[in-house]
């Protein structure tokens, strides 16, 4: 797993591409742009791709979706909801989501917009961490270093997880059960030499 990325972290204008999601996500803004107190990026999911990401939570942010194109299906809080062209996503704090998936004939265009529901926090690096988690993720999977779902394995998981754990609930277990399954296996996943990133 020593393999690098050229880039030093996400900056504006970068795409960044996820092929077995059919994921191609581009950032118009970065936590460079915002004093890190959030993003802005355009989502581009192949048809009917994209289905497979795991549901969670963001701790401290807001996220909105505007379909500039086509048709999806998300989730938030257990229930499944459906959005097309001209259509606004909210996906508050403290909930449960999925982020859209195409469902229509054609590739599913979005708009996406992450910021900090309580900027007044000192630690303004939570933007900073996520965009680091998707573009090294996106890294591994351009090599072929995730499984067949496109997902990372475990132990990467549970480096990737620990890191944000801060900021990040992943799939329905409570936090404090999510640190203490995901703290030792972050320590194997170390030590077998999976990394949180893999800037130069």
């Amino acid at each position: 797993m020593e393999e690098k990325i050229e880039t030093l972290m996400a900056y504006a204008g970068q795409i960044i591409t996820h092929p077995s999601l059919g994921l191609t996500i581009r950032f118009l803004k970065t936590h460079l742009e915002t004093a890190g107190l959030g993003w802005e990026a355009e989502y581009t999911i192949e048809t009917g791709r994209h289905k497979r990401m795991l549901p969670h939570t963001h701790i401290h942010s807001d996220e909105w979706f505007q379909v500039l194109q086509g048709e999806c299906r998300f989730r938030l809080n257990g229930k499944t909801y459906k959005a097309r062209r001209g259509s606004e996503i909210y996906l508050p704090a403290g909930q449960s989501h999925t982020h859209p998936w195409n469902i229509g004939k054609q590739a599913l265009v979005m708009r996406n917009i992450m910021l900090l529901n309580a900027p007044n926090q000192t630690d303004h690096g939570e933007i900073k961490r996520i965009e680091e988690y998707l573009e090294h993720w996106f890294h591994l999977a351009c090599r072929g270093q995730v499984k067949k779902d496109g997902n990372p394995y475990l132990l990467q998981s549970a480096v990737f997880f620990e890191a944000l754990k801060k900021q990040l609930v992943f799939g329905s277990f409570p936090p404090l059960l999510q640190d203490i399954v995901l703290k030792p296996l972050s320590i194997v996943g170390k030590w077998k030499g999976y990394r949180r990133t893999y800037y130069e």
